[in-house]
């Protein structure tokens, strides 16, 4: 088991895999890269985009993926469009390892 490093200062971004539901077929595994927030910036980031759409919501905690397509908004509108529970699957994961809401084994 490898042991984190740990610092006051967290890095900007953070790399996390998200399960994309792929209908008839489970999930699909992405990496995404992640920007960090602190919790007041959080809170902030909350309050203010409840009404974005979620390519602009996605623009805006993400900063890339490891797929083989461009990380932009007319990909992540595809990805949106094509598997529909991947806008809400990709913030998820975003706020659960934020606030580490699963528990590291």
């Amino acid at each position: 088991m490898s042991k984190v490093l740990f610092k006051l200062d967290p890095n900007p971004t953070f790399d996390a895999v998200v399960s994309i539901p792929v209908p008839g077929s489970g999930k699909a595994d992405v990496r995404f890269t992640f920007k960090h927030r602190s919790k007041s910036e959080l809170a902030e980031f909350t309050n203010a985009n409840k009404d974005l759409d979620d390519v602009s919501l996605i623009q805006e905690i993400a900063s890339g993926w490891e797929l083989d397509d461009e990380f932009n908004a007319e990909n992540i509108g595809r990805l949106v469009e094509n598997y529909i529970g991947s806008g809400s699957a990709i913030y998820i994961k975003y706020l659960e390892e934020l606030y580490q809401a699963k528990r590291l084994n």
